[in-house]
């Protein structure tokens, strides 16, 4: 091949750097003979500079030389084209990797030779695979810093990555473990390393293909291990095929269970020691619980009664036995006189049995909606019935007791809310008749709950009895005091019109009530909070709601104030109702408005994309903020109706209208989990079609983890369908965790304002906010980093690796057409990432 030819169709053509080598006949010496405008561009040497000199003169041709020579070494065919990868340097002392390929093109050795080598920048491919190296070193840590075993196995079931909890979890050699080992073989080695309780003894079971297989179908699994030490193995797999493994500590909670059922054996056991009958029946009236004696009572066969049978069908079969004397001969009819579904809601019964034994039946009603049935044999008492009549004046004053029981207070002896209400109504008839005013005070107590909770319900106990003592050292004879609820007592009293009584009262209460109460030798400090309401401010039958509304505002004030009723207070509740209804009037008026926030692109400066928010154009006063309006929206459950206004008008705005732009933006909104479970996915999929950037919803971090369950994650997935990505929004507010965030899969993370203040702060402020970023980049999301208004801060999220800056530093939220001139001159923003 002729050198000109060469250089003509060849050198001169390509982009790639060129040197020609020429080395004479009977000379080992080879001189360059040519280089082309790449050779100059790529290692800054002109054509006059080498051109006739020696390659091993030139460092970086005696470089070349040496490659040739090594690739040359073993081959008899010198037109096999052979090539390497090196490192260079530049004549201005700048270093480059390049791929290097030879030709020799000379095959007579009475000819001249020419050497030809070829070189092609490879430096980003090389910068590229170290950063993929830096990336699953981030993600090695990340993973070895997590408490719980984790390992992830490919679609083959073969091992990629895991942290040192899974090593322990599986084997006390971690160098057993390696990357493409099968599934079923690190199963293997656990098993025979006895580190699978339930294994011990079944190795070969445990170990085969059939049982392996088994459990890897499982999702879930609860493992034994050495040391009584309990796992909840998580399985899942990705939409790649991998298989994700978890496992959760779960010792604690086994311990737990068993600790309950051995206090539940123990419960039965006592339940069927009791000699009186005893039953527990569901809310829907269906045997759940009994002793033997029960079944006696009810059946001649006591073993074949069963769980879940009906109290009606019980009370049927011992009628038709025969223990029910009232329904001997007519059986039916009595059944349906005395059963009804209130029947487990009488909370005492006297019954009686054959054979003239009496029974009272006492029932109550625990939390879970279950009834307690107690028999207690009361035949004695029964015979015993015409000499108690002989102590009628003893069951007189009984009655008395009895009565004074039902309107009054068991602990404290005061007056409950009955008797308040009846106190109530004669001193307003007294009022009516004689004039003057009456007040009610509402007190509440400070921190009782934390007594009752840290030092036991017998403290509690001890004070309330104590502050029903003070308020009756405080008050006089006449005054009415009530304890209408767990920790709140109600004092009602007449005054002379113009007294300053109530106020002073209250005072004197609040001192006295703010003194400590010694139980056991232990001090149990508390407080109060006093509400006040009187007439003529208030109306005579709102007094207990007005002073009510008085004891708020003083808990809103805070601890151990004195609230008092005026009519201004009403003023706020209407105040409320006429925002709420200002909001329902806005929506129909369509005076919410979108207004947009940049976000900037860290490493280019560019907008990457625009926030959507919510303002309220306000004809009065101006726009409103979602402070001033959210709220309310929130308790009408009008938020959704607000999230597709603003939808519609700002996809109204955008289409098509965002010119100048490397790529158009995406479009982020801030939608309501109301807005998600909406059956609006139709008209969504036509707005988002006429704008070809994205779409992205964001929701705020609490409503992903509240609404996770299956609707709720189908709807994102149909949002995903139609081109909309979603995003985390205020991540790090919340409770969060890796399997959760996998499971919901979002496409991007904002990281909450409050933790982006901290990155420059405080080295903590920074790890957590490092911490978060590794774990996005790790499952493949981006970062947005909100609430930025520091160059400072910028700069260290860029370097962390948010990819998307926002916050008031770039820009303010803003109206459309102050967007647009924002846009206008996108590229010249101050700010870019290093």
């Amino acid at each position: 091949m002729k050198f000109e030819t060469l250089q003509r169709t060849f050198m001169d053509l390509t982009g790639d750097a060129v040197v020609v080598g020429c080395i004479s006949p009977g000379c080992d010496i080879a001189r360059v003979a040519y280089i082309n405008k790449g050779f100059s561009r790529l290692f800054g040497y002109a054509p006059s500079d080498i051109t006739g000199r020696s390659f091993d003169e030139i460092g970086e041709l005696r470089t070349t030389l040496r490659l040739y020579a090594a690739l040359t070494t073993d081959q008899t065919d010198l037109e096999r084209n052979p090539s390497t990868q090196s490192q260079f340097t530049r004549a201005d002392g700048t270093q480059f990797w390049a791929s290097i390929s030879f030709l020799d093109a000379g095959d007579d050795p009475e000819a001249e030779r020419f050497i030809c080598a070829t070189y092609r920048e490879i430096s980003a491919l090389k910068d590229a695979e170290a950063k993929a190296k830096r990336s699953r070193a981030r993600l090695i840590a990340a993973l070895d810093a997590y408490p719980s075993p984790f390992a992830i196995y490919d679609k083959d079931d073969c091992l990629i990555v895991w942290n040192d909890a899974y090593s322990r979890s599986m084997t006390d050699d971690p160098a057993a473990l390696y990357v493409g080992m099968h599934r079923t073989e690190a199963a293997r080695i656990a098993i025979e390393g006895g580190k699978i309780v339930q294994a011990i003894g079944k190795e070969k079971e445990w170990a085969s293909i059939e049982h392996q297989e088994a459990d890897v179908a499982k999702p879930v699994q609860d493992l034994e291990l050495a040391g009584d030490i309990h796992h909840r193995l998580l399985r899942s797999r990705a939409k790649n095929g991998d298989l994700v493994m978890l496992r959760i500590d779960t010792t604690e909670l086994v311990r737990q269970r068993r600790a309950l059922e051995a206090a539940q054996e123990r419960l039965i056991s006592a339940i069927n020691a009791y000699p009186d009958p005893f039953a527990i029946y569901d809310a829907e009236h269906n045997l759940v619980v009994w002793n033997p004696a029960y079944a006696r009572s009810v059946t001649d066969t006591p073993q074949q009664l069963r769980t879940g049978t009906n109290l009606k069908d019980l009370l049927r079969q011992a009628a038709f036995s025969g223990r029910i004397p009232a329904a001997r001969g007519r059986e039916e009819e009595w059944l349906e006189g005395y059963y009804s579904p209130q029947l487990l809601d009488r909370s005492v019964e006297d019954f009686e049995f054959a054979d003239g034994q009496h029974f009272r039946i006492v029932r109550s009603k625990a939390k879970n909606g279950e009834y307690v049935v107690l028999r207690l044999n009361i035949t004695e008492v029964v015979n015993q019935r015409r000499a108690v009549e002989r102590y009628t004046k003893k069951l007189e004053r009984a009655n008395e007791e009895i009565t004074h029981t039902a309107v009054h207070d068991d602990l404290t002896g005061l007056g409950n809310r009955r008797h308040l209400s009846q106190r109530f109504q004669e001193l307003a008839e007294c009022q009516r008749t004689h004039g003057g005013e009456i007040a009610m005070l509402h007190i509440d107590l400070d921190r009782f709950k934390q007594i009752n909770d840290t030092m036991g319900h017998a403290a509690g106990d001890h004070v309330l009895l104590e502050t029903a003592n003070r308020i009756r050292h405080e008050v006089q004879p006449q005054d009415v005091i009530a304890r209408i609820g767990g920790d709140e007592f109600v004092v009602l009293l007449r005054f002379k019109t113009g007294s300053t009584r109530p106020f002073q009262l209250a005072t004197t209460l609040l001192n006295e009530l703010q003194m400590p109460v010694y139980f056991e030798g232990k001090e149990c400090r508390f407080g109060a909070s006093i509400g006040v309401a009187e007439t003529p401010l208030s109306e005579v039958d709102k007094l207990l709601t007005n002073s009510d509304i008085a004891l708020y505002k003083a808990k809103r004030a805070g601890r151990g104030r004195l609230g008092l009723f005026d009519r201004s207070d009403l003023q706020d509740i209407l105040k409320n109702k006429r925002l709420a209804d200002d909001v329902l009037r806005a929506i129909e008026k369509d005076e919410f408005v979108p207004y947009y926030q940049p976000q900037i692109d860290s490493k280019t400066g560019h907008v990457a994309g625009v926030e959507v928010l919510a303002r309220w154009q306000h004809p009065e006063k101006g726009i409103v903020a979602p402070e001033g309006f959210l709220a309310t929206a929130t308790d009408l459950n009008v938020t959704a109706s607000i999230d597709e206004m603003i939808f519609e008008k700002a996809m109204k705005d955008c289409e098509g209208v965002l010119p100048h732009l490397p790529s158009r933006p995406s479009l982020s909104f801030n939608v309501s989990a109301s807005r998600v479970r909406e059956n609006s996915i139709n008209e969504i999929r036509t707005r988002v079609s006429g704008y070809s950037g994205k779409i992205c919803f964001e929701l705020l971090e609490t409503i992903f983890f509240e609404e996770e369950d299956d609707a709720f994650l189908f709807q994102l997935d149909r949002l995903r369908d139609i081109g909309i990505t979603i995003e985390i929004d205020d991540f790090g507010s919340g409770h969060a965790s890796v399997v959760a965030l996998q499971r919901i899969g979002p496409d991007r993370l904002k990281i909450d304002g409050r933790l982006v203040a901290q990155v420059t702060e405080s080295d903590s402020g920074l790890r957590l906010v490092r911490s978060i970023v590794e774990i996005g980049l790790a499952l493949e999301m981006g970062i947005t980093a909100e609430g930025v208004e520091t160059r400072e801060q910028a700069a260290v999220l860029a370097d962390l690796g948010c990819d998307r800056l926002q916050g008031f530093l770039f820009a303010k939220p803003m109206p459309f057409e102050k967007l647009l001139t924002f846009v206008a001159r996108d590229g010249s923003t101050e700010f870019v990432g290093n």
